[in-house]
C-alpha cells in the first residue's frame, strides 16, 4: 500500500525539524504508542498497539533512519510483528520539511507499506481508513505539543 500526503503545522521549519528529531517529544504525538527506546542516533526499538476493524495487536517494532538531510528530508525504514495475529509489518518513509511562508511548515511524506499475516486479509479499504485516522490524530497531537512549546518560550 502507498500512502502519501502533507501535513501542515504553523510553526518554523527548524523547530518542526528538532521537535520531530526528539525521540521523547515525537512519540508523545504518536497514537497508540506504548513505549519506545533509543538504541541510538539512528535506531529506535518499541511497541504500538492497533486496532485495524474487528482485529488488534501490539506490534514490536525497529525504525531506522536511513537518510537524513538535516531540517530539509528524512528516509526512515520500519520493521514490525505481532505475535498475536502473526502478522509483519515493512515500511518505508520519505519526509521532507517545505515552509511555503514565514512560520509554516508542510510535512510532506510518501511511505510504501507491506503488510502480511491476518491483518492483510482485512483489506486495503480499513487499514487506509485507519491510518487516516490516526495521521490526523498524530497532526493534532504534533500541532498542540509545538503551541505548547512555542507558549513556554
Amino acid at each position: 500500500m502507498n500512502f502519501e500526503g502533507t501535513i501542515t503545522v504553523e510553526h518554523p521549519k527548524d523547530a518542526v525539524w528538532d521537535f520531530v528529531l526528539d525521540i521523547d517529544k515525537f512519540s508523545a504525538c504518536m497514537p497508540g504508542l506504548d513505549s519506545i527506546d533509543k538504541i541510538d542516533d539512528t535506531t529506535f526499538d518499541g511497541v504500538i498497539s492497533a486496532k485495524v476493524g474487528p482485529m488488534s495487536g501490539k506490534f514490536n517494532f525497529r525504525s531506522t533512519i536511513t537518510d537524513s538531510n538535516p531540517k530539509e528530508a528524512l528516509t526512515v525504514k520500519i520493521e514490525g510483528n505481532d505475535s498475536v495475529t502473526k502478522s509483519t509489518v515493512v515500511a518505508g518513509v520519505d519526509a521532507r520539511m517545505e515552509e511555503p511562508r514565514e512560520n509554516c511548515t508542510e510535512l510532506v511524506y510518501k511511505a510504501q507499506v507491506d503488510i502480511q499475516g491476518r491483518l492483510a486479509i482485512v483489506g486495503d479499504m480499513i487499514l487506509r481508513a485507519t491510518t487516516s485516522l490516526i495521521l490526523e490524530e498524530f497532526r493534532k497531537r504534533l500541532t498542540k505539543a509545538l503551541d505548547d512549546e512555542a507558549a513556554k518560550a
